[in-house]
């Protein structure tokens, strides 16, 4: 019933496989930049947003500066786009990669002296993880075929996915044994991969110069058909809503539900282990059927666990940590798969040449509904908590975003195969 109709992106296919391939350690250091973005997400966003509620922060500034990165993200995704077409990606990855480095110190002394100051340091950490964002994911889309263009991009996120795992289940225990200087221990990490990813993408720079060699008289003609392309920059919605309103807030409504952090934090790692496990099966779903099928089955998967956590929530204290977690597992596992696979459809559907562009809204789509995201979830827990149904905030906001994500697959699969 899904299969995808290839005469949607005739053209862009056979540009894509003319482009230059990029190398195995190139792959290898991209896939690296993205391990460092999610161990940053994963060590940050949680942990911060459980050290303001313990502090007494109302829900709203805590929701506040989890969405200030995704308002840089937002703000800085065309730029970083143009700053990619122009300088190619190994020095944008590797600024992205340093700026990283810096905020994360920057992270851990706002927290020390005034927190009001992480405001502009999750701000520049935004702008950071955008260059990493777009140039990995222009340099991969433009240099891997299109027959294994899902598996690659899923193992890609999937490495962002691992990385916020890990980041969150380590960042307690090393906030724990370290205090605030474990922020510490996430820049080290940013100055080991730095030079790895300089390295691994040596091969990339030359095909970038040949590229645009070759594309140096039709860019001034670009167009760009964004029509066929919005169901996969609706994933970015998507996935930048519901993972930062999971990992941001999140700690917020559990710790109210009666949580300690360290079990908030553990629900949210567990989710992210949800978001390793849903990319490559998504994406080796949309290699061989199209994108429609992964995407209507994570959409229907995560609508009964979204409403699943929201039941279990209720009945918190009789039900235990094991039902709420596995609910969240299964939205980490929907969530995670719509990520590889709306990146594949963008490829597939757009020429390489237009890729600087068409991920610079993707990304900046992520940013938008990312800043959305928690502030809706944190009105959602003061407007619930009211009424004594917290723990419908999160669950809630999910449910709802991958019900309007399953009725667009629906609305695209008819318009471009005709079927019912």
């Amino acid at each position: 019933m899904f299969e995808e109709n290839p005469a949607i992106a005739t053209t862009a296919n056979r540009t894509n496989q003319a482009a230059a391939l990029l190398s195995t350690g190139a792959v290898l250091a991209l896939i690296a930049s993205m391990l460092l973005v999610g161990t940053s997400f994963g060590a940050v966003a949680p942990l911060v947003s459980a050290i303001l509620e313990n502090r007494g922060f109302s829900e709203y500034f805590t929701g506040g500066v989890t969405a200030i990165l995704s308002l840089a993200i937002a703000i800085s995704s065309t730029v970083v786009g143009k700053w990619v077409e122009r300088y190619g990606t190994r020095l944008i990855n590797l600024l992205g990669i340093l700026g990283q480095a810096a905020g994360f110190a920057g992270l851990g002394m706002a927290l020390a002296t005034h927190e009001l100051l992480l405001w502009p340091v999750r701000f520049g950490l935004g702008v950071a993880a955008t260059m990493t964002f777009v140039g990995a994911e222009v340099a991969l889309l433009r240099g891997v075929l299109p027959n294994v263009r899902g598996r690659v991009m899923a193992a890609y996120g999937s490495a962002l996915a691992i990385g916020f795992m890990l980041g969150v289940f380590g960042s307690n225990l090393a906030y724990e044994a370290l205090g605030l200087w474990c922020f510490g221990l996430v820049s080290a990490i940013a100055f080991l991969i730095a030079p790895l990813a300089w390295w691994g993408l040596r091969d990339e720079a030359k095909n970038t110069a040949v590229r645009d060699k070759n594309t140096h008289a039709t860019r001034t003609k670009l167009h760009i058909n964004w029509q066929p392309l919005w169901l996969g920059l609706f994933g970015a919605v998507v996935f930048g809503a519901l993972d930062t309103a999971i990992s941001g807030v999140y700690p917020v409504e559990g710790q109210r539900l009666g949580l300690q952090r360290s079990e908030a934090l553990n629900i949210i790692g567990v989710m992210a282990f949800g978001l390793v496990i849903g990319q490559p099966m998504a994406g080796g779903l949309a290699d061989k059927y199209g994108a429609h099928l992964p995407l209507a089955i994570m959409s229907v998967l995560g609508i009964i666990c979204s409403f699943m956590a929201g039941y279990v929530s209720q009945t918190l204290q009789s039900a235990g940590l094991l039902p709420i977690a596995a609910a969240y597992f299964g939205i980490g596992v929907a969530v995670g798969g719509t990520y590889p696979v709306s990146l594949k459809l963008l490829a597939d559907r757009a020429a390489p040449e237009a890729l600087p562009h068409v991920n610079a809204r993707f990304s900046g789509n992520y940013g938008y509904s990312a800043l959305i995201g928690p502030i809706v979830a944190a009105l959602g827990i003061d407007v619930m908590e009211s009424r004594g149904v917290l723990g419908w905030a999160v669950p809630g906001l999910c449910g709802l975003t991958l019900i309007l994500f399953l009725m667009m697959v629906k609305w695209d699969h008819q318009r471009h195969t005709g079927k019912n």
